[in-house]
């Protein structure tokens, strides 16, 4: 048996949706993901297969619902993010300069 030494998400979506709906539904799917079998290369294997279909199907549907209704949301923490990474990216500079 192979084991993946990480985890892929990945999401299909129109264009028309743009990228912070589906980017948003990714890190949704894969922290709910993580906390329920954790973050390890054997998560996979603590989840049997049939049972995320049942178990963590309608968890998916929940984190798309979320998503589509609350865009203005979505597009707020983006926004924060983004902020966030460039304070982050204008600190490293600034200490950079000093060593």
């Amino acid at each position: 048996m192979l084991h993946c030494p990480f985890s892929a998400y990945c999401v299909v979506a129109d264009e028309s949706a743009g990228r912070q709906v589906p980017t948003a539904f990714l890190e949704r799917v894969k922290d709910d993901f993580v906390s329920k079998y954790g973050a390890s290369h054997k998560a996979g294997t603590n989840a049997a297969a049939n049972n995320l279909n049942k178990e963590f199907g309608l968890k998916l549907k929940e984190h798309m619902q979320y998503c589509i209704d609350h865009p203005e949301e979505i597009s707020k923490l983006a926004k924060v993010q983004n902020q966030v990474s460039e304070v982050k990216g204008v600190m490293i500079e600034n200490i950079e300069k000093f060593n």
